[in-house]
């Protein structure tokens, strides 16, 4: 029998889709490839003064308790593990949704004839399928403020690697970086964030948590923000591979509806330390 890692093995086992095997896999993949990464308490800088960037403004102090953010994007393999041991189905997989017609999904995301690359991260998911994902890991989304420290660190840079735009360290629109789409997680290690996160720029815009509220910053407690009580619409954060370079800033903010998925829509999960 050929050797293979632990997650490949998982793969394989679980589309057989057993509830058994799945559990297995379930185990075995978040021990596996869902490290995270400890983000310590205190302050950094959110935002910025920009006069373009309207909704990111004020730059302002905000004071952190510590934190845990996984160090990667989560992938169709882990994805899998969590529909095969609860039988979920996201809205795209539902008979009225505007995919269905297409036969589009996170298991075949371009299409029917294409399927769901394993170390790809998970696309076609919107803010409801995401919190499932991080519930059932005992995790949630992280807020705005979490990612947000997660990505710039202490010292306010633009992008997660320095203030410096650099178009090797990210999975861009217009890049040459091998990739006509999506880039297996973790692709791009000279990428990585003050804390070592992978990914926060590019591939895939990330859910978080939070609401959107365009004036929020003005308003914003100095201590843990956890977004506005109510709203229309969710923040997406990152940019993805079809955005340029200015959409990968830290600071930058997307709004969305909930229901919102598509082909470079992901997210990741965080929790306490």
């Amino acid at each position: 029998m050929d050797k293979k890692s632990p997650a490949r093995l998982c793969t394989i086992l679980c589309k057989l889709q057993y509830r058994f095997i799945a559990g297995l896999c379930g185990l075995l993949l978040i021990g596996q490839a869902t490290a995270q990464v400890q983000v310590p308490a205190g302050p950094f800088t959110m935002g910025t003064n920009h006069p373009r960037a309207t909704d990111e403004q004020p730059s302002h102090q905000v004071e952190m308790s510590a934190f845990a953010i996984d160090r990667l994007e989560v992938d169709n393999a882990h994805f899998a593990a969590f529909v095969a041991d609860t039988g979920y189905q996201t809205a795209a997989e539902a008979e009225n949704a505007p995919e269905a017609e297409d036969g589009i999904s996170w298991r075949r995301p371009q299409g029917p004839g294409s399927t769901a690359i394993p170390a790809h991260p998970v696309v076609y998911v919107n803010w409801h399928d995401a919190q499932a994902y991080c519930t059932w890991r005992g995790a949630r989304l992280p807020t705005e403020a979490e990612w947000e420290k997660s990505a710039r660190g202490d010292d306010a840079r633009l992008w997660p690697w320095s203030s410096t735009f650099d178009t090797k360290r990210a999975n861009l629109w217009g890049a040459e970086d091998r990739y006509a789409g999506l880039a297996p997680v973790g692709s791009f290690p000279a990428g990585a964030s003050p804390y070592g996160v992978l990914d926060l720029a590019g591939n895939v815009w990330e859910w978080c948590a939070d609401w959107y509220d365009a004036n929020y910053y003005a308003t914003a407690p100095a201590q843990d923000p956890q977004g506005p009580a109510k709203g229309h619409f969710k923040v997406l954060r990152g940019g993805s591979w079809i955005n340029p370079g200015p959409a990968l800033r830290s600071s930058n903010r997307c709004e969305v509806l909930p229901i919102e998925r598509g082909p470079y829509i992901g997210f990741r999960c965080a929790e306490a330390p």
